[in-house]
């Protein structure tokens, strides 16, 4: 049986996790559309979305395993990750010489793992059918309420999660007048996960209670039990490794909550569907139960779009360029339907007068809160961890920021790519 996973999965940026296989015979072809300037890569026989989106880029690579920076152009498939090392363990790509192996990091706990006296919320229980194996790419394809899905094990480890509360407390004693948030956002094997799979993948939950208890005088925002009381909701992508933007919309929430700022209900926001979706899930596994079972996307227009300006910058802050936040309104780019690619830094001006200016350190799970919080800031700034080239302390005291969020999935926050955190402080 042909192992699936390097064929499956593509280089984001030079900075994801890879683990080594062979190549398919099966090649999936893509036609381009352009979204705002943005490329979305889609299927090019199935016309729908397999990625999200594409540029050329000239980067230097750096990763704890890989200890020569590596130069490279490559046209890059914009994922917010490929399986990470913490995933799969033990394997990074090395551009230039092909997949090289490397220590497995282990997911046992440190003898100082945090007790916590939280409960771990309840999810709201969906309906599994009968079907359910794991994947030759190491996912798993299961039946949930009649429909595929594909679901991604997260492992990560408690030592990489102390790092990630260190750096964000770093930033607090840094930004001793900013308000700062920890927003860790579980992703879908964490609640869908069909009964007698325990093995499959470790706990999110302990490793946000892990993050929770060491934060120093930053709020933790409870993405957790946010989304598990909507989980019966259409909230997280069957076909993708992302959630969907109504599980965006309930995070986004918690935190505007949490940021006691104004928080405009779904019903002003404009609804626009678009079905036919198949993501990156198909592209790791090429499953034909994933690609004949597309599912539908919701793009969520919020009530002031038109009186957003939004301006793009580089990584460096240097060259920018006028645009919108909803760069597909129609969401023919799918997840790509709002802020378009992550190598960028979002300017937004909103229509809102409270003298708050948020600043969002994220990867692409981060994106989908953003649409939602037009109505709570008066400015926010939106950098991507793995693309962001100034030092962040700095930044944040120049834009004058009163906000500071750091919001990512499990995958980030408990891995590897999470020491991205250390590198914004010392740039």
């Amino acid at each position: 049986m042909k192992n699936k996973k390097a064929a499956c999965l593509a280089l984001f940026m030079c900075t994801a996790m890879l683990s080594a296989c062979q190549k398919k015979e099966k090649v999936v072809t893509f036609r381009t559309v352009d979204t705002e300037g943005i490329m979305a890569y889609i299927a090019a026989d199935h016309g729908t979305s397999a990625t999200t989106g594409e540029e050329e880029i000239t980067t230097t690579c750096e990763t704890p395993e890989v200890t020569t920076a590596v130069t490279t152009t490559v046209r890059t498939k914009h994922y917010e990750t490929t399986i990470p090392l913490t995933l799969i363990g033990g394997t990074t790509v090395d551009t230039t010489a092909g997949v090289s192996e490397s220590t497995d990091i282990t997911t046992l706990p440190p003898v100082t793992e945090a007790i916590s006296t939280e409960k771990q919320p309840e999810a709201v229980q969906v309906m599994s059918g009968g079907y359910a194996e794991i994947d030759d790419s190491g996912l798993m394809i299961c039946d949930i309420d009649g429909h595929y899905w594909a679901l991604m094990p997260c492992w990560g480890t408690f030592g990489l999660c102390e790092s990630w509360t260190e750096s964000i407390n770093e930033f607090k004693r840094q930004l001793p007048d900013v308000n700062v948030y920890n927003m860790v956002v579980p992703t879908s094997a964490e609640f869908y996960l069909p009964d007698g799979f325990d093995n499959f993948t470790a706990s999110q939950w302990k490793k946000a209670e892990h993050i929770r208890v060491r934060l120093q005088d930053v709020t933790n925002v409870d993405a957790y039990s946010a989304l598990a009381s909507h989980t019966g909701e259409y909230i997280y992508s069957r076909t993708d490794h992302h959630w969907m933007p109504l599980g965006g919309y309930y995070a986004a929430m918690s935190f505007a909550r949490s940021a006691d700022v104004p928080f405009a209900p779904l019903g002003d926001y404009k609804k626009v569907s678009r079905g036919g979706f198949v993501g990156s899930m198909y592209m790791y596994t090429e499953s034909p139960l994933i690609y004949n079972d597309p599912e539908q996307f919701d793009l969520y227009i919020p009530p002031n779009n038109n009186s957003l300006k939004t301006t793009y910058y580089d990584g460096y802050m240097g060259s920018k360029r006028e645009g919108k936040l909803i760069t597909s309104p129609d969401a023919g780019a799918y997840y790509c339907s709002f802020l378009g690619a992550d190598n960028v830094v979002a300017e937004i001006e909103t229509d809102v007068k409270n003298g708050r200016t948020l600043v969002i350190f994220k990867e692409s799970y981060g994106n989908a809160i953003v649409p939602f919080l037009t109505s709570s800031f008066e400015k926010i700034y939106v950098c991507d961890i793995r693309y962001f080239y100034k030092n962040a302390v700095q930044f944040c005291k120049d834009v004058n920021a009163t906000d500071l969020l750091f919001s990512v999935c499990t995958f980030t926050a408990a891995g590897p790519n999470g020491n991205y955190l250390e590198k914004l402080l010392n740039y």
